[in-house]
């Protein structure tokens, strides 16, 4: 009897499909991802590849809170610009990871950013600072976990 149960629960579980996960969580996952790849560019001073990652999430994730921001990252002329629309999509960011990957994210601040400081999404405790790139890379530190 346990065997038939058990063979009953695998079989259920396969076909309908068990997913720890949600899909909402993978796809918050693919946007902070895809986030992630934006602030890693534009740490390594990358216009090209910050718009080009920008313009990759603003395309694919089209519906998410993250699309109108990472276009104007995409669309930004000079990398002064693109760091500029960085802090909004920071911003929306960080809320999306507070309600997704809680733990899994460090919010990181600088306080030498224009208005207040600025923050940002890093996966680990390093700090890369990309709204500074090179001239202040390691510029600021965890605001919150």
């Amino acid at each position: 009897m346990k065997q038939y149960l058990t063979l009953l629960t695998a079989f259920t579980l396969s076909v309908f499909g068990f997913h720890p996960a949600s899909a909402g969580e993978e796809h918050a996952e693919h946007m902070l991802k895809g986030y992630l790849d934006v602030a890693k560019a534009l740490y390594e001073d990358d216009l090209a590849t910050a718009r080009k990652e920008a313009q990759a999430l603003a395309k694919h994730d089209s519906d998410s809170v993250l699309a109108g921001s990472a276009q104007k990252v995409a669309n930004a002329q000079d990398i002064v610009a693109a760091r500029s629309a960085f802090k909004t999509l920071s911003a929306e960011a960080i809320k999306l990871a507070e309600g997704h990957g809680e733990g899994e994210y460090t919010v990181m601040h600088c306080p030498m950013v224009k208005g207040g400081g600025g923050d940002w999404l890093s996966a680990d405790a390093e700090v890369n600072n990309p709204y500074f790139g090179a001239r202040m890379p390691h510029c600021g530190g965890p605001a919150k976990k």
